[in-house]
């Protein structure tokens, strides 16, 4: 009787795989042959879900983003308005070896992003989900009264993205100074801001 394959639980190791080696070596650690010897997987069998090193940094980066989506679904049951962003954005925060392991993934594919049309695409459909959550729970906190309801919306969210972006990349580069504790009191005293507009 021929073996059952699970796909999804083997595109799911081999991600992982890739997230770990980025995460130690960065980008030059990133080679077909690391990532199977590293997933504990053949390395012929990389080639049955992914033919380059580009497809499969492009599965990481939807792997690792896929999971943070599920954690702020999460935060997004529990809370509303900017106690939910609150948490959606701590959630960028680097605290531990997992989140920085994401860091690390993201800031090498937007190395690729800079370079090429294709992660460029994928940069731009993932941006836009991240701005369209922003939205929202800027728009449930104005229809709250926790912000002024002549607060720019879309220039808001905006500018949150790029305040936390630069929060998580900094705090990637300067683990003493920014740390956990300082980027979380850094977006919170952010969002104190936005309710006192």
């Amino acid at each position: 009787m021929p073996k059952i394959v699970d796909h999804d639980l083997q595109r799911k190791k081999f991600a992982a795989a890739a997230i770990a080696l980025i995460a130690r070596l960065g980008l030059e650690g990133l080679t077909m042959r690391a990532v199977a010897a590293e997933a504990g997987l053949s390395y012929g069998s990389l080639f049955h879900y992914f033919d380059s090193k580009d497809e499969l940094l492009k599965h990481a980066i939807r792997h690792s983003t896929s999971q943070q989506s599920r954690r702020v679904n999460e935060f997004s049951s529990q809370y509303k308005g900017l106690t939910a962003l609150e948490h959606l954005l701590c959630d960028d925060a680097i605290i531990n070896d997992s989140s920085r392991d994401a860091w690390m993934v993201w800031m090498t594919f937007q190395y690729k992003v800079a370079l090429q049309p294709s992660f460029a695409e994928l940069h731009s459909e993932l941006i836009d989900g991240w701005l369209g959550r922003i939205t929202q729970l800027l728009k449930d906190a104005q229809l709250d009264g926790e912000i002024s309801d002549t607060l720019d919306i879309g220039f808001e969210a905006m500018a949150v993205w790029a305040y936390s972006a630069g929060v998580g990349q900094l705090g990637l580069l300067h683990t003493e100074t920014l740390t956990a504790d300082v980027q979380k009191r850094m977006i919170s005293a952010y969002l104190d801001r936005l309710r006192s507009s």
